[in-house]
């Protein structure tokens, strides 16, 4: 009998020894020198188990940095469905002998040069176009988001949005150095006469100061400036003022290869009785993978806005979108206490999260397992792919952790999944914020994730 009750009593005894160890080693890291300015917030909690294993100030709002994207995700995964597609649409109208077309947009965040160039050839060649109607009416007028950084313009990573966007509505710069004393050589992509390119650089010369790459941005400008001593290969994404403009502009490029004449451009709505002409899908999962994998701002907010199309009449906005968001914390994560939503990407310096809040979505996905199948295979795996690639190799975390990185200037988090030495699944969410340091502090936090895992 003696021998029957240890038995029983075997598995139960393991996990206590497995749980007393973590909350040891999680309270000896919490002891670190890094919070004596610093502060965070962390939760651990056994999903097959069903059981909360940590907790360190889990009601405390804090910036959530690019880990509002797991929120994001989760949310439009839920409402739109894996089918769900984004839409981007060529029509033609023919009277008489006047032929009109139109490009309506729906904010695909992943419309490329290819994409430009197929739509164009569906355009018979050599054909003489009255007007080529640009129709804008998915959103409203707002290019930035509420709360958005005037000085992360002008950078890709802060485009200006609209339904007509093109390469993410950015080029990306590569500069690289040739003789000393000459100019370094470039190259712009993709390529396009809708912006300027003016080379002040030199190559291998200290005088001539730091290299920079950038756009007139406090004028508004497409001009593209390069400065400075050029010593390596260089590469910078810049965005485009005026994306609608930018997709436009290549798409009409596109049309002369074929020989096709435009007279005017405007912007106008489809009429009902428009032929449609070709028809670009993108899958809302290929969007997921690049707001989660890559931490694509552009993907994240073009989520937000199908999400609001969903219950608003278009033109919809970004903050119809946190609306929904919002609701769905409250009514899907059961959510009573004060937050804020204000994007989808964690730009935002008005987005307020708790680490229980995150880990509350990342429950709720691992409950609903065609969601969370798509979910965790498109979150970065720690060093092996994405913003995690370079992260955890050589500890007990390499490769058993997914989860979303977000970094801001004083902000460092952290939120996914964790496989631990006895075979259960762990979610978890770390929230570290007045630090200055990143890399300090993503450190800590891969000791965390090593004392998860073991």
């Amino acid at each position: 009998m003696r021998t029957i009750i240890l038995l029983l009593l075997f598995p139960l005894m393991l996990a206590a020894r497995a749980q007393q160890p973590l909350d040891k080693s999680l309270d000896a890291l919490l002891a670190d020198k890094l919070f004596d300015t610093g502060d965070v917030s962390l939760m651990v909690y056994d999903l097959t188990a069903d059981t909360l294993l940590y907790s360190h100030r889990a009601q405390k709002l804090v910036r959530p940095a690019s880990v509002q994207k797991v929120l994001t995700s989760v949310v439009a995964l839920d409402r739109l469905g894996s089918e769900y597609t984004f839409d981007t649409e060529l029509f033609e109208k023919r009277n008489d002998s006047v032929c009109n077309l139109f490009v309506k947009g729906r904010m695909d965040p992943l419309f490329s040069d290819t994409d430009a160039m197929r739509m164009a050839n569906r355009v018979e060649q050599g054909m003489v176009i009255d007007t080529l109607f640009a129709d804008c009416s998915f959103s409203d007028s707002l290019y930035w988001g509420n709360g958005w950084l005037w000085d992360d313009n002008p950078y890709g990573y802060q485009p200006y949005l609209s339904p007509l966007m093109l390469c993410r509505g950015e080029v990306e710069v590569v500069v690289w150095p040739g003789a000393k004393g000459e100019p370094p050589a470039y190259k712009v992509t993709p390529e396009s006469a809708f912006y300027t390119v003016v080379n002040e650089a030199v190559s291998n010369d200290p005088s001539a100061g730091k290299l920079t790459v950038l756009r007139d941005w406090l004028e508004d400008s497409n001009t593209i400036r390069i400065r400075g001593n050029c010593t390596k290969r260089y590469k910078e994404s810049l965005n485009m003022y005026k994306s609608a403009d930018f997709f436009i502009a290549v798409l009409l490029e596109k049309l002369a290869l074929r020989g096709v004449t435009v007279n005017n451009v405007a912007f106008g709505p489809v009429p009902c009785d428009a032929e449609l002409l070709f028809v670009n899908n993108r899958p809302v999962v290929a969007v997921v993978d690049e707001a989660l994998m890559e931490s694509d701002n552009l993907c994240a907010e073009a989520l937000l806005y199908h999400l609001a199309a969903q219950e608003n009449i278009s033109p919809v906005s970004m903050s119809q979108g946190c609306d929904v968001v919002t609701s769905f914390v409250k009514d899907n994560l059961g959510v009573t206490g004060d937050f804020s939503v204000a994007d989808g990407s964690g730009l935002s310096v008005y987005d307020y999260l708790t680490a229980d809040i995150i880990l509350r979505a990342l429950r709720y996905a691992h409950k609903n397992s065609a969601l969370f199948d798509v979910f965790y295979s498109h979150l970065p795996q720690s060093g092996i792919s994405g913003t995690m690639q370079n992260r955890t190799k050589g500890t007990a975390a390499y490769k058993k952790v997914r989860a979303k990185t977000g970094t801001v200037k004083g902000v460092c988090t952290l939120a996914g999944y964790a496989q631990a030495a006895d075979g259960h699944l762990y979610a978890f969410v770390m929230l570290n914020g007045g630090l200055q340091k990143a890399s300090t502090v993503r450190k800590w936090q891969d000791r965390v994730l090593e004392a998860i895992c073991r």
